[in-house]
């Protein structure tokens, strides 16, 4: 199921854009470095995004300025919503590992919603930043 996020650029409810998850890294590092980008139909200042999180309107057909009190609306969100946990903490670590290795440009290129779970674990295995450190650190330990 493809997931899409919410990315909240100002306090009105129209202050918002709903992207997909191939989205996802253009918005944390617009967000991080204060640049204007393209999301969706909306071109935002990355210094005025105030949050990004699951857009569970999406899925449940709410309004987009309901927001969720009962326990009846969270076992909604749980039964109609695909699994959004620790996705955009995986999309921040990437972003944090292409900006520390230089790789701006391949920021929002990676198919995100088209990987299989075997490809997602060779890339995060591949591209950690400290992953030449460690192997060194590792080969000076070897008996």
């Amino acid at each position: 199921m493809k997931k899409y996020f919410k990315v909240k650029y100002g306090y009105s409810v129209s202050d918002q854009v709903s992207i997909p998850e191939n989205e996802l890294d253009k918005a944390i590092y617009a967000q991080r470095e204060g640049i204007v980008v393209q999301l969706g139909n909306a071109t935002i200042q990355g210094r005025n995004i105030i949050s990004i999180t699951p857009h569970w309107h999406k899925y449940t057909g709410w309004y987009d300025w309901y927001e969720p009190k009962e326990g009846d609306d969270f076992a909604q969100i749980k039964r109609d919503c695909p699994n959004f946990d620790g996705i955009i903490e995986d999309h921040k670590n990437y972003v944090s590992m292409l900006t520390y290795n230089n790789k701006i440009k391949q920021i929002g290129t990676r198919d995100w919603e088209n990987e299989t779970p075997q490809a997602k674990l060779e890339a995060s295995k591949d591209n950690s930043p400290l992953a030449e450190e460690r192997k060194a650190l590792s080969d000076k330990f070897k008996v």
